[in-house]
């Protein structure tokens, strides 16, 4: 597993990369229209994959989601839990958080 920020040296203060090219994402919420800016971004960027892993909706079952990564269809796999979501996607090193306060405390 790679670390999620590389270090970078500036005039001796440590500054850190958040993302890079082969960032791998998982996206918190129910966000169609988010995710398919992110593909489309990626395809424009000319990036081989998806940054787009996969993405975590507590409130229904697993399943896929369609979506488009330039002309071709890819289906996105949403998980009910994060756990889920890092044991099948080891890659990914952001979270993309779409919650509100009152969707992610317990009640």
């Amino acid at each position: 597993r790679r670390p999620a920020a590389a270090a970078v040296e500036d005039d001796g203060d440590a500054e850190y990369q958040l993302f890079s090219r082969d960032s791998v994402s998982v996206v918190y919420g129910m966000q169609p229209r988010a995710v398919q800016g992110m593909l489309d971004f990626d395809h424009i960027c000319r990036r081989r994959r998806p940054s787009v892993a996969c993405m975590v909706f507590p409130f229904s079952g697993n399943h896929f989601q369609k979506f488009y990564f330039g002309s071709k269809e890819i289906l996105v796999p949403v998980y009910e839990s994060i756990e889920s979501a890092f044991a099948k996607h080891a890659d990914i090193d952001v979270l993309v958080n779409f919650a509100s306060c009152r969707s992610v405390y317990d009640t």
